[in-house]
């Protein structure tokens, strides 16, 4: 009788951090895809501020040697 019981508790338990588990689990897998998104728009607005330094260097460039 005691052994049923502590059985239907230690599963129950068990059942409470699978569920706990798999829900973390998700969660992170969510942050993960903003992170990356946020890391690609990063990597974009980078690329875009090199290609305008590149112009602005060479416009100074012509202006010096011309």
């Amino acid at each position: 009788m005691i052994n049923d019981k502590l059985i239907t508790v230690l599963l129950a338990i068990l059942l409470a951090l699978g569920g706990w588990n798999l829900q973390r689990t998700f969660t992170l897998s969510q942050d993960m895809v903003l992170i990356k998104e946020k890391v690609g728009n990063i990597e974009h607005e980078l690329q875009h501020f090199k290609k305008l330094q590149k112009k602005k260097n060479r416009k100074k460039n012509k202006e010096k040697t011309g």
